[in-house]
This record gives C-alpha cells, sequence and structure tokens, in this order.
C-alpha cells in the first residue's frame, strides 16, 4: 500500500487531469499546473500515472473472443413421454425469467424515470428541478402540496433542486432522508448502505425516522446503513462525480473496489476470481462507456488475465 503522501498526490494528480480533460486551464490554472508538476518529482510521478493509464486505454484493442460450440452428446436411445413439452416449457420458463432479470423488469415497473445499464438519463420534474440518474438507476416521485419528496429505488441520482420555500425536497432512501437546503447534490445505494454527497449548500441527513442527523456543507458527504451515520468525510466532488461526464476516476483504489464500480455499468457480470489481485491498487481515468476497454486496459497495464462467455462474463484472474 502506497503511504499518504503518494495518495495525496495521486488525488491532486487526478483532479489536475479532471480539470484539463474537462477542457483548456486558464493561463492562470496553466501556471499552478506547471508549478505543482516541478515542485516535486512525488507530483510528476502521480500525473504520469494518471494520465498513463488513461492514454493507454486508446491504443487497446478489444480482442473478439469466440465461443466454442459444445462437443455434441451421443444419444442413448432414452425417451419419456412428455419429456419434450416438459423441457420446453422449462425452458421458455427460465428464458423469462432470465430476460425479466437482465431488462431489471420490477424496478421498471415502479419506477416513474430509470435509466438502464450503461445508460444515463437526465429528467426535468415537475417543479423544475434536474435529477441525472447513473448507470441502472431508478426513482419514483412523490409530490404533494406540502413537500417533493422522491424515491431512489436504487442505483445513483444527482439533484439540483428549484427554490421552493413551501415544499421542502426529500430524497429518500433505505429508510433514510436527505433534505435539500437549496443545493445540489447525489444519493447513492450501494450494498445496503447509502451515500450522500453535496456539491452546493447544504443538505440535513437523517438515517432514519428518529434516529440520528447532521447538516452537510459542500464538498461533504455522510454514509448511513441500518439507521447510523458514519462519519461526515472530506470528497473532491469533481472526482467523486465524474460519472455525469461518463468518466470513472479511481485514486489509489483496490482492485476489487474498482471491478465492484466498473459493475454498474457492464451489461453482465464482472467478477475476480483469484484473491490474491483483489487488493491490488489501482489508479486511472476511464470512460464509463466502454468498460471492456478499461477491463482490457487494467490486464495490459497490471498484467492481469480473464477468462469470458463472450463480453459478458468476465473472470479476471492471475
Amino acid at each position: 500500500m502506497k503511504d499518504p503522501d503518494s495518495r495525496d498526490s495521486l488525488e491532486e494528480a487526478a483532479e489536475w487531469f479532471f480539470r484539463q480533460d474537462g477542457g483548456s486551464l486558464s493561463p492562470a490554472e496553466e501556471a499552478r499546473f506547471r508549478a505543482w508538476l516541478a515542485a516535486s518529482e512525488e507530483h510528476r510521478a502521480a500525473y504520469a500515472e494518471i494520465s498513463g493509464t488513461w492514454h493507454e486505454m486508446g491504443s487497446v484493442p478489444v480482442p473478439a473472443r469466440p465461443l466454442r460450440a459444445p462437443a455434441r452428446r451421443a444419444r442413448t436411445g432414452f425417451s419419456m413421454p412428455g419429456f419434450r413439452p416438459l423441457s420446453a416449457a422449462l425452458a421458455v420458463c427460465l428464458f423469462l425469467i432470465g430476460g425479466a432479470w437482465y431488462l431489471d423488469v420490477p424496478t421498471r415497473v415502479l419506477a416513474d424515470n430509470y435509466a438502464a445499464v450503461g445508460e444515463l438519463e437526465t429528467v426535468t420534474l415537475p417543479d423544475g428541478s434536474v435529477a441525472e440518474l447513473n448507470s441502472g438507476s431508478a426513482i419514483t416521485l412523490a409530490y404533494t402540496t406540502g413537500e417533493r419528496r422522491i424515491r431512489l429505488l436504487k442505483g445513483e441520482a444527482m439533484f439540483t433542486v428549484s427554490a421552493d420555500a413551501g415544499r421542502p425536497f426529500i430524497v429518500e432512501a433505505l429508510g433514510g432522508e436527505a433534505k435539500a437546503l437549496g443545493t445540489v447534490y447525489g444519493v447513492r445505494e450501494d450494498a445496503g448502505s447509502v451515500t450522500v454527497t453535496v456539491v452546493e449548500s447544504h443538505v440535513a441527513v437523517s438515517a432514519g425516522t428518529g434516529g440520528e442527523s447532521v447538516r452537510l456543507n459542500p464538498d461533504e458527504r455522510v454514509r448511513y446503513e441500518g439507521g447510523h451515520l458514519g462519519a461526515v468525510e472530506p470528497v473532491d466532488t469533481e472526482s467523486e462525480t465524474a460519472w455525469r461526464r461518463r468518466k470513472l476516476i479511481f485514486v489509489d483504489r483496490p482492485l476489487g473496489e474498482v471491478v465492484d464500480e466498473l459493475n454498474r455499468y457492464h451489461r453482465g457480470v464482472i467478477r475476480i476470481i483469484d484473491g490474491s489481485i483483489r487488493a491490488k491498487r489501482i489508479s486511472g481515468v476511464f470512460e464509463t462507456g466502454d468498460i471492456i476497454g478499461v477491463i482490457d486496459a487494467l490486464e495490459k497495464s497490471f498484467g492481469f488475465r480473464d477468462t469470458r462467455l463472450g463480453d459478458f462474463v468476465i473472470l479476471i484472474h492471475r
């Protein structure tokens, strides 16, 4: 594991790379960037690590991996009356169940707004507020004369809230609430916990009815789970919300966490089947629209291998 100073340098390098990628720097910003680079060899190495991993993706080919047809089994001559119709019916049921899972039909039925895996959706809400839904996310709306309530069914969403003093704007997820106080903020549900991140203004977060609560300032986040709030943490919101620009930024993150994040954008399954590489530290800036390219780049950069069933199932190992 890298020391804290190295992680700080990587975070700064990722921020500089992100700002450059978003557009040209002003002359003053360019001067600060060059001064930052010149300040130490560690800064230059961190920036090379971040930008090198990113630019390497452009030259990584996506290999074709055709599936081998299974060998035919010899017929035994055994038969049973009604066996074929039963098999066909079972196959149809499995197909329908699999299709419903793949298309996320239950969530689609409940949701007022839905973003499929690999897609982003921007929705203008009835009061003029804007919700940006990340890949595989869904919300329902419950607007009344007294409040504007959004329920996050799954995934992650960013909200830009229109002012309305008479009707508070509340996002509900896993029993907790994030109440806007005129703001831009994000709510993310992940593996039984919820993270609230504030970009502008303030948000009041409660972990559940009668539970703990906290007021977040800009560039802060908090996580709650099971009715309990975690510690308030500072956060680089530009990096944290890079998905809005279809980018992912990882700074000294374990491969296991990186793969969990990639799965949010992949129409299929990515799994690490070799525990010895799960803790490998990863840094880089990647496109959410090319998850296969990200896997190929990681493997080329860090020496991993994989076994694939097409591009749907990807099993990563040494």
